[in-house]
């Protein structure tokens, strides 16, 4: 009974919210006749107008969101596949005079086949460019729209004739909510799915989401295509209703439809954007009439009103009222979770049996076989030789630190190893298999895996999620359009945030974790990959002496527990002599020495370029 009634108040708020709006859609046709009978000067066709607009532009929206919300994409070409949905059901009636329901089945194929197309154009470039390239496409598609006279009518547009079926305003009406209702339910399981686990892990850290093993530009393409699909859809009903497909719906001023209605609904939820129809439906129609030329002015000026007094949406009202009201009753801390959460794993570390697990791991190690070798890598930027004909071999279960001053190449080497960069010459070999310059996502699934420099989390999400998502990544299900990824590898994943200290904190976000725990939560999605090696990029940076003392303690216990194999680059001489057994030390890209920790901390050309005075005196002492 637990997963049809929800448990907490939040849910409930938001279910009963759906469950409203449902309604609320279902009741339109009567509650229009109902006021027409009650107030002769309105007209109950007009409000089924209306309501029917308002269904197309939820539909529209939400297949918007799921590039904007889920996984972070900013498109201004959305009004693009808007429109070739509604000129296919146009097109297909007034030149091949097939019935408009064909048009509409065959509206989302030509939709989706114009995003992918145009999609892999615009994948060419991220972040801002990417948004500019889409606007461009727009506008190209709307410059070819309105000067083929000969085909898309140019500027007049196309008119159609619905059938007889259709022509009644009501029965048009739940035709339209009916098509509406199974595209959102098919968009909803999508997103539940773990494909839509892997949008949103693109969504909060694309370098992240690459790292776990997920093909970024593969999904941000598919769910371009697939909300291309659905706007051909929304763009299909629209012709429908209206009865006329026209350029306009391409041009690029349309773009902004959908991204304000998701803003004013909220992006955070499923139906914010539905909501946020509804909303846009009735302030066209009410602000049109008072303030014809005011309009936009208007609405600009709502929408920043309820961006900034909750950036989560109308949709998101009710949550941030629950949470304001627990503040009240609680105060301000209650929401913070303990700095030093993951301490409690460092307090249960059996010391007695790490030192026995210690030795049998170091004799394994010395007899053990190679899991990474480098052979001659080098790295170029123009003319600085970043990295320059590194060897090195890092062996099964060895905790192997890389040291050197600022510049060495140490991160460079990192990013060679990982797939971030690829190198100008030389290899990189891990249990055998060549993964020199192979992409990142692939290297994560051949079994390496990375803690950044700084920081690198889902920060939105759970810690469960976080652990999750890497486990449903790694085990090749993030393609799976159905299902409910946050019930798969639950349990494994609350094991996991155990097994670091961070299982009382799972169902919290990460970000709001100490900069500590989120050092732990890279480990754990690390440990989550199956990785073979584990690469530590500065894993003590920013932290304090006590969180430093804590976070090494717990990768100490770990990957003597989980007989890990570690490689990592650390300033903190003290962190490099307490946890590795071998170092390799770097000097202006090239590999300078390498040994035991004690044979390095007695090396004088280690001491001379490296280590300093300073150092060369504690040494002597």
């Amino acid at each position: 009974m637990s997963r049809l009634f929800p448990r907490f108040l939040g849910d409930r708020v938001r279910w009963g919210a759906v469950l409203v709006l449902f309604v609320f859609v279902g009741l339109i046709p009567p509650l229009a006749g109902l006021n027409e009978n009650l107030n002769p000067d309105t007209s109950s066709r007009f409000q089924i107008f209306l309501g029917t607009s308002a269904l197309v532009l939820a539909l529209w929206a939400i297949s918007y969101n799921l590039m904007l919300g889920y996984t972070g994409m900013v498109s201004f070409a959305h009004a693009a596949y808007y429109g070739v949905g509604a000129y296919t059901v146009a097109l297909i009636f007034k030149r091949y005079h097939l019935p408009v329901l064909v048009g509409l089945g065959a509206a989302p194929f030509a939709a989706a086949a114009v995003g992918l197309v145009t999609g892999l154009v615009a994948q060419r470039a991220v972040r801002l460019y990417f948004s500019l390239l889409t606007l461009a496409i727009s506008q190209l598609l709307f410059s070819i729209v309105f000067s083929w006279y000969d085909f898309t009518g140019g500027d007049n547009g196309i008119s159609i004739t619905l059938p007889d079926q259709l022509s009644d305003y009501t029965t048009l009406y739940y035709f339209t909510a009916a098509v509406v209702g199974i595209c959102l339910l098919l968009m909803f399981i999508l997103v539940r799915s773990p494909f839509g686990a892997a949008l949103l892990s693109i969504r909060e850290n694309r370098q992240r989401a690459a790292a776990i093993g997920i093909n970024v530009k593969v999904y941000e393409l598919a769910i371009y295509t697939i909300a291309a699909l659905f706007a051909g859809v929304a763009g299909g009903l629209f012709v429908m209703y209206q009865q006329q497909a026209y350029p306009e719906m391409l041009y690029w001023t349309a773009n902004a439809q959908p991204v304000v209605v998701s803003l004013l609904g909220g992006i955070s939820t499923f139906l914010g954007p539905a909501i946020g129809a509804f909303i846009y439906v009735v302030l066209d129609n009410t602000i049109s009439k008072q303030f014809p030329y005011q309009f936009d002015i208007i609405l600009g000026a709502i929408v920043l009103a309820v961006v900034l007094a909750v950036p989560g949406g109308v949709s998101d009202a009710p949550s941030v009222f629950l949470r304001l009201r627990e503040r009240f009753r609680r105060g301000e801390e209650a929401e913070k979770p303990p700095a030093e959460s993951a301490g409690e794993a460092i307090r249960m570390f059996d010391v007695r049996k790490a030192l026995a697990s210690e030795a049998i791991q170091a004799e394994k190690v010395h007899s053990g076989k190679t899991l990474l070798r480098i052979e001659h890598l080098s790295r170029n930027f123009g003319g600085l030789r970043a990295v320059e004909d590194v060897s090195l071999e890092v062996k099964e279960g060895d905790r192997h630190a890389i040291i050197g001053p600022n510049g060495a190449g140490k991160s460079t080497l990192f990013n060679l190893i990982t797939g971030q960069l690829k190198p100008s010459s030389g290899k990189v070999i891990l249990d055998g298999r060549d993964i020199t310059g192979r992409p990142p996502h692939v290297i994560a699934k051949t079994g390496i895996g990375r803690a950044f420099q700084i920081t690198t989390i889902f920060p939105k999400l759970s810690v469960r999620q976080n652990l999750q998502y890497a486990m449903l990544a790694h085990a090749g299900y993030t393609v799976r359009p159905f299902g409910i990824a946050d019930r798969i590898f639950a349990g494994e994943a609350q094991e996991l945030a155990e097994a670091v200290g961070l299982g009382m904190w799972a169902g919290l976000p990460a970000g709001q974790l100490s900069h500590g725990d989120q050092r732990a939560i890279e480990i754990a999605i690390s440990l989550a990959l199956g990785s073979k090696l584990v690469l530590l990029d500065e894993p003590t940076a920013g932290m304090s002496a006590y969180e430093t003392d804590k976070a090494m303690e717990l990768v100490r216990r770990l990957a003597t527990e989980r007989f890990l194999t570690l490689l990592f680059c650390e300033h903190d001489m003290s962190v490099v002599f307490s946890t590795a057994r071998t170092v390799t030390v770097m000097h202006q890209g090239r590999v300078l020495t390498a040994g035991t920790p004690e044979q390095i901390r007695r090396n004088p050309d280690v001491q001379k370029v490296y280590l300093g005075e300073l150092e060369q005196e504690e040494v002597g002492a």
